[in-house]
């Protein structure tokens, strides 16, 4: 796969989950089945509408069972896949990549550049606010909600609730980004606990980058030069080097001929919506979102290098080059049996044949 493909696959990728997650979310109030909301988790009459079906109260526990095999679930995705939630599926990341977008298309030349933030504001206002209506479209029919709206008849837990979340949509892909991810979300904390040692992962590839440095252009790669990969512990000693020269002491200048294909051209530092340099290590801060898989794509087509300098995949082989052997992975089989045990436990509890 070429680099244009592959770069081209991943944001093709990327951009229909996000419409998806999109017209869902904003849609699903709207849709109904049978006379009844899909989703409607209806708080003043004490129901929720859920595909057709209408739970009271005390049918609570198969819902909660339901949510645990979902919890399970996400788990497995995780420790097979990585963060894909927090790449592909995160609302805070879905409406952070909606924001850019405008960030994009606002970014006027000429005497309209001055226009371009406060469009940028007021369009990004609006997108919230309507976040805003359709989140509370979902605990109150958002057909009654848009009458009241319009005609200024809102109640006032209902009008709190609108304005909260339309100000928390607004302020945190305003303003805290991916900072959210790092420090706020609890999901992120606990990524340690649910992912194992063989769990892919957005990686730089050390034994083909290093040692890093600026080269003449045109050049070859290290796939087709003599040099060939470096064994991973020299690879890594180079990456502690150039992480860390104040304690290691600064890298010596190299022949063109030995360096690794890393230009150290910054791109990938730059594209971090966190400044994260991937090239030092993966860090548990890193959500996977790509930005600097591509960035260094582009930055290999350049030197018409292949591209996958920087890509998701398992960890790297043992120091003398084998795979490690296959072992047990204690976590998938713990999350695949949480899982299974919670679906039975919710057509138990639901009474439903099994």
């Amino acid at each position: 796969m070429s680099l244009s493909q592959g770069k081209r696959a991943r944001t093709a990728l990327r951009t229909a989950v996000a419409l998806a997650l999109l017209a869902a979310f904003y849609l699903l109030p709207w849709l109904r089945l049978d006379g009844q909301p899909i989703l409607l988790l209806d708080l003043s009459a004490r129901r929720f509408h859920l595909f057709g079906y209408s739970l009271q109260p005390e049918n609570a526990l198969p819902l909660f069972w339901l949510v645990t095999a979902a919890a399970a679930l996400l788990c497995l995705v995780t420790v097979m896949c990585g963060r894909l939630w927090c790449s592909h599926v995160c609302p805070q990341t879905v409406l952070t990549r909606v924001f850019r977008t405008l960030d994009q298309l606002t970014a006027f030349d000429g005497p309209a550049a001055r226009f371009g933030p406060a469009l940028r504001h007021v369009l990004w206002a609006a997108i919230a606010l309507w976040t805003g209506i359709s989140f509370v479209g979902y605990f109150s029919p958002i057909g009654g909600l848009i009458h009241d709206l319009t005609h200024f008849s809102l109640g006032m837990w209902e009008g709190f609730w609108i304005v909260f979340y339309a100000l928390a949509t607004w302020a945190n892909v305003v303003y805290l980004h991916e900072q959210v991810c790092s420090h706020l979300c609890p999901y992120s904390r606990v990524q340690h606990l649910i992912t194992d040692a063989r769990t892919p992962t957005v990686r730089y590839i050390a034994a083909r980058g290093e040692p890093r440095g600026p080269r003449p252009h045109g050049g070859p790669s290290v796939l087709h030069r003599s040099r060939g990969l470096l064994d991973p512990v020299t690879a890594n000693d180079y990456v502690f080097r150039a992480a860390h020269p104040a304690i290691a002491g600064a890298l010596p200048k190299f022949n063109p001929e030995h360096l690794g294909d890393c230009t150290d051209c910054g791109a990938c530092l730059q594209a971090c919506p966190i400044r994260l340099d991937i090239r030092n290590g993966h860090s548990s801060h890193c959500i996977e979102c790509g930005a600097c898989e591509d960035a260094c794509d582009e930055a290999m087509v350049l030197q018409h290098f292949p591209e996958g300098l920087i890509r998701r995949m398992a960890p790297e082989p043992e120091p003398d080059g084998r795979q490690p052997p296959p072992a047990l992975r204690v976590k998938p089989l713990l999350f695949t049996a949480a899982m299974l045990v919670a679906l039975v436990l919710t057509i138990v509890t639901a009474g439903a044949p099994y």
